[in-house]
């Protein structure tokens, strides 16, 4: 049982932020505070760190800082937007695996994969999946779901392609080990000692009875989809 903390972007935004975006963009130094708090925390064994988009300062800032911290984690890339200004490229995405992270899908373009065609959910499953194989020249048996969102279409898709992990945003732990992965996705306003708090409360059997039944309603619902591409901005996440 793992509480996993969820980071996005870090330092200067060197790009324009999608609508929402903004409060996942966090400081330099707040980053420093968190991977403190989690090398410290009485619970390290059981906390685990992800990075969700592929910016740039995943290769700048963040994995520089986790390897003095002597952390580990998964950065999730969006495959469609690899070489693109304010993200990583792949060469980047490489040198993280070489220096001992895991690489892992965030899909293609970062939409809502509920209201994707079964065509653009294909994309955004399956295609980013052979891109960052092809980079990496290894497996990619994880992926996380952008926003959060996702239903019982979504979820028989990433299993139909073979990935043995999948993560959402829905917050704590859970009851059961049943998929998604739910995580803890960090806001800036956050304090440390919030977090703190957060990361041990969520190991209250109600907290996760809460969590379990809230993601099982949203993993057997079914939304229709449309043809376009919607959803490309940030929604609330950690419910």
């Amino acid at each position: 049982m793992q509480f996993i903390i969820n980071l996005h972007g870090v330092g200067e935004a060197p790009r324009s932020l999608e609508v929402g975006e903004n409060r996942y963009w966090i400081g330099a130094d707040y980053l420093e505070g968190i991977l403190d708090l989690v090398k410290r925390h009485p619970r390290r064994e059981c906390i685990r760190l992800t990075v969700d988009d592929g910016n740039l300062s995943d290769h700048t800032i963040t994995a520089p800082a986790l390897q003095r911290h002597g952390l580990h984690a998964a950065f999730f890339v969006l495959a469609g937007r690899l070489d693109c200004a304010g993200y990583l490229s792949r060469r980047q995405v490489r040198e993280l695996l070489d220096q001992g992270f895991e690489i892992g899908s965030h899909g293609m373009d970062h939409i809502d994969w509920t209201r994707a065609s079964d065509k653009a959910l294909a994309r955004e499953i399956n295609d980013s999946r052979s891109i960052l194989e092809d980079i990496t020249g290894r497996a990619v048996q994880s992926a996380a779901i952008p926003f959060g969102l996702y239903d019982r279409r979504v979820l028989g898709a990433l299993d139909r392609c073979g990935y043995r992990q999948i993560f959402s945003s829905d917050g704590g732990l859970r009851l059961s080990a049943a998929r998604p992965i739910p995580r803890y996705s960090v806001q800036k306003g956050i304090g440390l000692p919030t977090l703190s708090d957060r990361i041990g409360s969520s190991f209250g059997f109600m907290r996760r009875a809460l969590t379990e039944v809230r993601m099982r309603i949203k993993s057997s619902s079914q939304r229709d989809t449309i043809s376009g591409l919607s959803g490309k901005a940030y929604v609330r996440e950690n419910k």
